[in-house]
């Protein structure tokens, strides 16, 4: 197996770390926070006979030589982990462990009355910058950042090589809370507000003048995964259509970020010059600044818990703020904003995100074109 390229390898071992210690520890009208456009949970497809789809999984995983890779799903900010090929799908192993995730990497359909296979995977765009090039690809409602793109890159050149790929399956995604408890719905928003990640947002951005609550039926209706009511200065939520855990954190620091937003308009005014859009246009906040602040503040608040440790490595520290940039420009603003307030005041890169230096947003990401599903 080729040697792993530095940069992933140093934020493969620096998540390895930070991601078990973070977790929760450390006008009238309605801003809310949608799931990615175009993220959609796969089907799980029919194990074989004996075998369970994480058995399958983790044999996957273990059989193929596996590379280093950032997954961002969903919309979320991205985590590291190691990358194989298993069949005609993508097995992702996360740096912390736990379960792997499988992405097809082709559909089935019929044409001219015969079967056919069209990929999944499209190239969002290519990072330069260090010696390994990294690539930033769509998968099916995912994106991933990697040095080794391997058959990806290859699917991307060369559609047709879908053909000698074996079996394509997935993962399924089942909701955090059941859609028909509307008790089980608050009581898993209120069990998020008692915690002390809830209590370092809310001193972070502020408190809101009601409890959190549910995502009404008009919000529903509009797929809404949060909420942010001006004029009741209240915030709620939608666990029913979120299937993790890091959903329900994500989506109270953005709409928080839009609480925030409007108790400081001019102040994000002058600190949003030169940043540039969301280049991804199936990416939340695409072609919507406040959507797309409230997104940047929400990814630094992610990176800010997962690099509290004490004893990580900045460089790789820095490295991992890189890849959220490529994904949402403005996260490293954010990040250097945030990370002046009183409780971030220990944080083990509060000295180095405050002192003058060229922002890795500076340097930018070499964009391509965004290329439709083949």
């Amino acid at each position: 197996m080729p040697r792993p390229p530095l940069v992933l390898a140093g934020l493969l071992a620096l998540l390895a770390l930070a991601v078990s210690r973070a977790g929760e520890a450390s006008g009238g009208t309605a801003v809310g926070y949608r799931a990615a456009r175009g993220a959609r949970a796969p089907v799980a497809a029919e194990p074989r006979e004996g075998d369970s789809i994480a058995t399958r999984l983790k044999i996957g995983w273990r059989a193929a030589g596996s590379r280093q890779g950032l997954l961002s799903i969903g919309g979320l900010p991205p985590v590291p982990g190691t990358i194989s090929l298993a069949g005609g799908s993508l097995i992702f192993q996360p740096a912390e462990g736990g379960t792997p995730v499988a992405y097809p990497l082709y559909r089935s359909g019929a044409r001219d009355g015969r079967s056919s296979r069209r990929p999944t995977v499209t190239l969002l765009g290519v990072d330069r910058e260090h010696a390994d090039a990294v690539y930033l690809f769509h998968l099916d409602g995912g994106v991933l950042e990697t040095a080794s793109p391997g058959v990806l890159q290859e699917l991307v050149q060369e559609p047709s090589r879908v053909d000698s790929l074996g079996e394509a399956w997935a993962t399924d995604r089942v909701a955090l809370v059941d859609p028909r408890d509307t008790v089980a719905q608050l009581s898993a928003v209120r069990s998020l507000a008692a915690t002390a990640y809830a209590d370092s947002m809310f001193r972070l951005f502020g408190m809101p003048a009601r409890p959190l609550g549910l995502v009404g039926e008009r919000g529903q209706r509009a797929g809404r995964l949060g909420e942010f009511i001006a004029s009741r200065d209240s915030i709620s939520l939608s666990p029913a259509r979120m299937t993790q855990p890091a959903q329900l954190r994500h989506a109270l620091a953005h709409e928080l970020a839009h609480r925030w937003q409007r108790a400081m308009p001019d102040e994000l005014s002058e600190l949003w010059q030169g940043v540039p859009p969301i280049g991804d246009s199936l990416r939340y906040g695409f072609g919507n600044e406040q959507e797309h602040q409230a997104e940047a503040a929400a990814f630094a608040v992610h990176f800010l818990q997962t690099t509290a440790a004490p004893d990580l490595p900045s460089d790789a520290a820095m490295d991992l703020l890189r890849a959220y940039e490529r994904l949402v420009p403005g996260t490293e603003i954010m990040a250097r904003r945030l990370v002046a307030q009183p409780i971030y005041r220990f944080h083990p890169l509060a000295s180095l995100l405050l002192a003058p230096a060229r922002s890795v947003a500076a340097r930018g990401v070499q964009h391509t074109e965004n290329v439709k599903a083949f």
